[in-house]
């Protein structure tokens, strides 16, 4: 997409089709102003008496030709016109879609989900407005206005003709007048419908929270609030809209004014007859119409200037991760050996860095576990992996290739992820389980799902694998979730994996079944375990404790054991932990059975 004008490089590159539609409405135009040319002879024969049968039947039979060739010539170029709106629709919404798919990871945390769909819908519905009906009506109003004022000025009278304009230069101040305010109120507008999108997504998106917490009476006040702030932003619209026109239609009515009444002056005299004077007007009704609709192309066009600067500054985002100009595109397989050097990185709106001094090596094939408090940066060293963010050039490494030279798709292609954050889309388990640019067949993915240890849950739903998921798949439980992005991930047979935090959502019985199943799949794989169980990361040949963004442990699960440090004290605590569940669990037991003793000895 072309970021200097939307509008005017749709034209450009379609200029032979808005040819030819200029060339239809041209002929609908010419075919108009035959019509009063007509009436004005009539009028003049019928004064004088001159008028025999068979000339009132012409005059009624051209009249009727001429009205039904401007209905089919104005219909279709109105036709190809709005054809080539939707087109521009169509292409601007594709090439929106497209831009944000190339943007940054960074750039929608900036964003509300309520403000990118009031981009894709209403904006863009706008720019369609106004390359349908203010072109349209922009072109008629040109060639009428030419050309009924070129026939006002030949066949009737200048003066006449001269004085009856001289009030409509007057719509082009009261535009201008207004074009800032009408600008500025349609931008406030597009901006309180972002608002309230982004609130009606929001609940609808954490109902559950709302109902737990009773906040519903809460919600219907914020919700209340956008709706009014929606609703005084659009009646501030409509009232500079309303007076713009009001005022529109004053000037056009005094111009009708000085028609009639200087118009019949000039007939009394003998300046003009009698049809002259009628042909005029019939010129000058013409005239009205596309004048008046050139105000509301000017609103319009207010708009449509709106919501372009704000599809502009989009398509002028620039992403941030791209495929660098060192990248080797030959680069199509990656096999895994993962290096990091001295790595320091801070995110963009970070006062200071999230991870420091990174040093570590995981060799082709190998396990790396990563364990640590919350916000020590475990996240953000798998996000530069993939690089969802760019970490600093000469710090990471694969296969020995500095990762800003391996092409994105194949980077991304070859890792298989499962996010701490388990999106699902609200398709079918079967397309969240192969959602890969490759198809799979049934068998694969019941493979991937058994490995997972969510078959057994899938085929207790009557549907299965074609169970439709809701909203961010909040049909499933959270473990579920879990177990079907990690089939997600490991359905792809990618050369590295890697589980953030993913096993958190699933009991400790669950997760030795899903850790037993993947050991197949992570055979010669090389894999990264991010978790705070250290029951899931105990087997990895390497395991890291993160803390405050720096490596302060580094070694296997005997090894770290050994050292007392936090790695050991994670275990302790973890360990101390479990007792008491089983205990708790021992206790309940007992005094069950003490119950039913008790209910045996009353009996």
């Amino acid at each position: 997409m072309e970021t200097s004008n939307i509008f005017w490089n749709h034209v450009k590159r379609n200029r032979w089709a808005y040819l030819m539609g200029f060339a239809l409405l041209s002929i609908s135009s010419l075919l108009q102003l035959l019509i009063p040319w007509l009436l004005g002879q009539f009028t003049d024969k019928l004064q004088s008496s001159n008028l025999a049968y068979g000339e009132t039947v012409s005059f009624a039979l051209w009249m009727t030709a001429a009205g039904f060739g401007i209905a089919f010539f104005r219909s279709t170029s109105r036709i190809y016109l709005f054809r080539l709106a939707r087109t521009l629709e169509m292409r601007v919404r594709g090439e929106l879609f497209r831009h944000w798919e190339k943007l940054s990871a960074q750039y929608f945390n900036n964003q509300r989900i309520g403000d990118l769909m009031s981009h894709a819908i209403s904006d863009v519905n706008v720019i369609r407005e106004v390359t349908m009906q203010g072109y349209f009506n922009i072109m008629e109003a040109v060639l009428l206005i030419v050309i009924s004022v070129i026939a006002m000025v030949t066949s009737v009278n200048p003066l006449l003709t001269l004085l009856t304009m001289l009030p409509l230069p007057l719509l082009s101040i009261l535009a201008y007048r207004f074009n800032k305010r009408i600008q500025q109120q349609s931008a406030d507008v597009q901006a309180a419908v972002s608002d309230l999108t982004s609130r009606v997504q929001e609940f609808t998106a954490g109902i559950r929270v709302v109902k737990a917490f009773v906040q519903e009476q809460e919600e219907r006040g914020l919700f209340a609030r956008d709706n009014q702030h929606a609703v005084d932003m659009n009646r501030r619209y409509v009232r500079s809209n309303s007076l713009f026109t009001s005022l529109s239609a004053g000037i056009i009515g005094f111009s009708f004014m000085m028609s009639v009444v200087l118009g019949g002056i000039m007939v009394l005299q003998n300046v003009i007859t009698l049809g002259e004077f009628v042909a005029f007007n019939t010129y000058l009704s013409l005239l009205m119409g596309p004048i008046e609709n050139l105000g509301k192309v000017v609103n319009l066009l207010q708009r449509g200037t709106a919501s372009e600067n704000r599809l502009l500054q989009i398509f002028r985002t620039q992403p941030e991760v791209v495929d660098d100009i060192a990248a080797d595109q030959a680069i199509n397989h990656i096999d895994g050996e993962i290096e990091i050097r001295n790595l320091t990185f801070a995110y963009p709106e970070a006062d200071r860095p999230t991870l420091k001094d990174i040093s570590l090596k995981v060799a082709k094939g190998s396990s790396l576990a990563i364990v640590g408090r919350v916000g020590s940066g475990k996240s953000t060293l798998v996000h530069l992996l993939v690089r969802l963010y760019n970490p600093p050039r000469g710090t990471v490494f694969i296969d020995g290739h500095d990762i800003h030279e391996v092409p994105l798709r194949t980077l991304r292609g070859q890792i298989g992820i499962v996010p701490q954050d388990q999106f699902l889309f609200s398709s079918t388990i079967r397309d969240n389980i192969g959602f890969d640019p490759h198809p799979y067949t049934d068998e694969q993915v019941i493979e991937a799902s058994k490995v997972a240890q969510v078959y057994e849950n899938i085929v207790e739903f009557p549907d299965q694998f074609d169970t439709a998921l809701g909203e961010r798949g909040i049909s499933l439980s959270g473990g579920q979730r879990q177990r079907v992005s990690i089939a997600r991930a490991i359905i792809k047979r990618p050369s590295i994996l890697i589980f953030d935090d993913s096993l958190s959502a699933v009991d400790t019985i669950t997760e030795d079944l899903i850790l037993e199943g993947l050991k197949s799949v992570m055979n010669k794989r090389t894999t990264i375990i991010i978790g705070h169980r250290i029951s899931s990361v105990q087997a990895a040949d390497q395991i890291l404790v993160m803390d405050e963004g720096q490596i302060v442990e580094r070694g296997t699960h005997e090894q770290l054991l050994r050292r007392n440090g936090l790695y050991a004290d994670m275990y302790h605590k973890q360990l101390l932990d479990q007792e008491a569940e089983r205990q708790d669990g021992r206790d309940e037991e007992q005094l069950g059975r003490a119950k039913l003793l008790q209910g045996g000895a009353g009996a």
